[in-house]
């Protein structure tokens, strides 16, 4: 988010998906941008180098 919006990313509280296949964890926090601070959910793919699957503002 940093990189590509120039917003940084304060988390909050963090929950990890269950599963034996799954190697998704999601991250709740918030946005702080220059404007305001927005809530925010990401997700993130631990399994896969902690990349960045999808992110969305509340």
């Amino acid at each position: 988010m940093k990189d590509e919006e120039d917003v940084d990313f304060v988390p909050k509280d963090v929950k990890f998906l269950g599963g034996e296949d799954l190697s998704t964890v999601l991250v709740y926090g918030y946005a702080n941008s220059k404007e305001k601070k927005k809530e925010v959910s990401v997700t993130v793919d631990y399994g896969d180098d902690y990349r960045v699957t999808g992110y969305g503002y509340n």
